[in-house]
């Protein structure tokens, strides 16, 4: 049985208010050549540096979904580069701040397939369904902070108009990214932190092998390293309200995702779990889940962390994005990392270091044939 957000949660159901949709058409002025300047109408152009308000409507009000899409292979970096802010009620502090990409559960900010409860990529488009209540008003933007400007930028986010307010105390939505390069005996990897009230929905998570998982002591390769993905030895642990010790401590990073043995089927996507990408030669991994059955509830704290290997004993880089609903005022979620360091770096290093032993073996069984051929020649 799963929770129905709008209903259960806020108390919004169809009967409430009127829908409407903002969108990305007529949102410049264009000219152009036959049928392109219309084309053009529907789209909006992100020039670098100059934040495109996409939606800025009064309330009460509920969005319920949000879908994008640009030309992916002219602007490889885009779901890295764009950001997407939201701000409640004239709040001055975004409660949502995230890559575009990771809004919608990209893969290592690449666009593939996968349909989950509430976020999906599926034939071209993101696609966000978390329903998101405002009492007085809702201010969306996309920032583009890269270097090129983003053409044929669409977007559609709609939403109801309600004919009353939402009940005292009703939670908003919120999202935060993070990333971290993770060094061997390093802190756990920070999830999230929030203050306040609230519960916490879920998260997606992009997880990446450093270093060399090679070691002389065969055993070593097994485990603690785990043949390169060894960073799922780690576990989750979940403290509410400020409990000193964890209300949920776990076994395994896969284990949380609702996987197993370092995912043994890829891609396996769910409604509420699910896993797009686990690779030993590039030492990536990236999952998501949903507390669909029952999200996590807390009075005044929510801290979720993440162990990089078993006891934290594995160089990784992971990076995050959470949501959640909770009362104002939320921490501040601080600045993002500068564009270039958001992009995800290390793949092809770490295709070089899972082949060096191959390549090893192959160079060995060469020499010894060679010189096997140099003895019977002489």
């Amino acid at each position: 049985m799963f929770l129905n957000l709008s209903k259960d949660v806020l108390g919004i159901g169809p009967e409430d208010g009127e829908v409407f949709q903002e969108s990305s058409f007529g949102k410049r002025e264009v000219r152009g050549p036959f049928a392109l300047g219309r084309f053009r109408k529907k789209c909006v152009n992100l020039e670098p540096g100059a934040p495109h308000v996409a939606f800025d409507s009064r309330g009460p009000g509920l969005i319920t979904r949000i879908w994008v899409t640009l030309p992916f292979f002219l602007y490889p970096h885009a779901l890295r580069d764009i950001v997407l802010r939201m701000q409640w009620d004239e709040e001055d502090e975004p409660s949502v701040l995230v890559p575009l990409g990771d809004l919608f559960g990209a893969t290592f900010a690449k666009v593939e397939d996968y349909r989950s409860a509430y976020l999906s990529i599926t034939s071209g488009a993101l696609i966000c369904f978390f329903p998101m209540p405002f009492q007085k008003r809702a201010l969306i933007t996309f920032e583009n902070q890269g270097r090129v400007t983003i053409r044929f930028f669409f977007y559609q986010i709609t939403y109801m108009k309600l004919e009353r307010s939402f009940a005292e105390g009703t939670p908003y939505f919120h999202s935060m990214w993070r990333m971290e390069r993770l060094g061997r005996d390093d802190p756990s990897f920070t999830v999230l932190d929030a203050r306040g009230r609230g519960f916490y929905l879920g998260c997606h998570v992009n997880m990446q092998g450093r270093g060399v998982p090679w070691r002389l002591n065969p055993l070593n390769t097994a485990f603690p390293e785990g043949w390169g993905l060894g960073m799922l030895e780690g576990w989750e642990r979940i403290w509410i309200d400020g409990s000193e010790n964890p209300h949920i401590h776990g076994t395994g990073g896969e284990d949380y995702f609702n996987g197993a043995w370092y995912f043994t089927r890829v891609p396996s996507c769910g409604l509420s779990h699910g896993v797009t990408r686990r690779s030993y030669v590039t030492r990536r991994v990236s999952c998501y889940r949903f507390h669909i059955e029952m999200p996590v509830y807390f009075n005044s704290s929510f801290i979720m962390t993440l162990d990089h290997g078993f006891e934290n004993s594995l160089p990784a880089i992971y990076d995050s994005t959470a949501f959640w609903y909770q009362n104002e005022p939320h921490l501040r979620m601080g600045d993002l990392p500068a564009p270039l360091a958001r992009h995800p770096s290390g793949g092809a290093l770490n295709a070089v270091v899972m082949g060096t032993p191959f390549f090893a073996a192959a160079t060995i069984a060469r020499i010894r044939k060679y010189r096997r051929f140099s003895v019977s020649g002489g």
